[in-house]
């Protein structure tokens, strides 16, 4: 992969050190996100990553992994883009699994519920990269359409939080927000149409060319003001991001298969 040195380094140290940390509860340890679709910008990607273990972490071993992740916070920059979790071994879909994550908006190790989210595992069998243990390939569950389907419309709620709490917000953030909400759209799109994952400019691409007329200004806005990676937003940003995650929400509702 094409990444920083010292990206490279943290991801090294994670497949040295946690093996250790979680001697005989570990599977392996897996890259996901633009990092495995050669899609990384190190102004905005996050280090998406997947820690499958044989059962649920005990105290011990979430001490030391909180301890690592902090211990890495002070000595490697990439540390802060950190967004991993820790899920068990079989039990990928079901969202009454128990699940720890490090997220680098929270800035700690937590434990949560699972959301049994397939559109990472997805990811995973199709260009995960394993970094330690069983081959990313053999590890990832089959995904029915109907478990996508679901997760998708799932992913379309979180966006239409997103866009609903930050409305009438004119920081950087919302601006960001907005232009994210759209190209995550047209990735979960892509997905409904193909069944697969990628990444957000080849399905910005894609759905330049495939949705009505009336939405490629607001995905080109979008993609524009992305690379921009900071601005102001205004009240007609925010009303076309709603609408277009509305439209797709929509699409995948009526089950529609665009052929334009």
């Amino acid at each position: 992969m094409n990444v920083p040195t010292d990206l490279s380094d943290l991801l090294h140290a994670m497949a040295t050190d946690l093996p250790a940390i979680l001697h005989g509860n570990l599977a392996g340890i897996y890259l996901w996100g633009s990092l495995t679709y050669d899609a990384f910008d190190p102004t905005c990607s996050d280090v998406d990553c997947v820690a499958v273990t044989e059962r649920d972490l005990d105290e011990r071993e979430f001490s030391e992994l909180d301890a690592w992740f902090n211990n890495k916070k002070e000595q490697n920059r990439w540390a802060h883009r950190i967004d991993m979790r820790f899920v068990i071994d079989h039990e990928f879909l079901e969202k009454t699994s128990r699940c720890c994550g490090f997220y680098h908006y929270m800035g700690k190790l937590t434990r949560h519920g699972s959301d049994g989210n397939p559109i990472m595992w997805m990811n995973i069998a199709q260009s995960g990269i394993t970094l330690w243990g069983k081959e990313a390939k053999l590890i990832a569950p089959q995904v029915s359409g109907q478990c996508l389907n679901d997760a998708l419309l799932l992913e379309l709620n979180y966006l239409k939080e997103d866009l609903a709490a930050n409305a009438g917000d004119r920081s950087d953030k919302a601006f960001i927000h907005n232009a994210y909400a759209v190209l995550t759209a047209c990735r979960i799109l892509y997905s409904a149409h193909h069944g697969a994952v990628v990444s957000k400019d080849q399905a910005c691409s894609w759905a330049l060319e495939t949705v009505p007329a009336m939405w490629r200004p607001v995905i080109q806005s979008a993609k524009d003001n992305r690379l921009k990676n900071g601005g102001s937003t205004t009240p007609q940003l925010e009303q076309d991001a709603m609408r277009f995650v509305e439209f797709v929400t929509d699409e995948l509702k009526n089950g529609n298969r665009l052929s334009l």
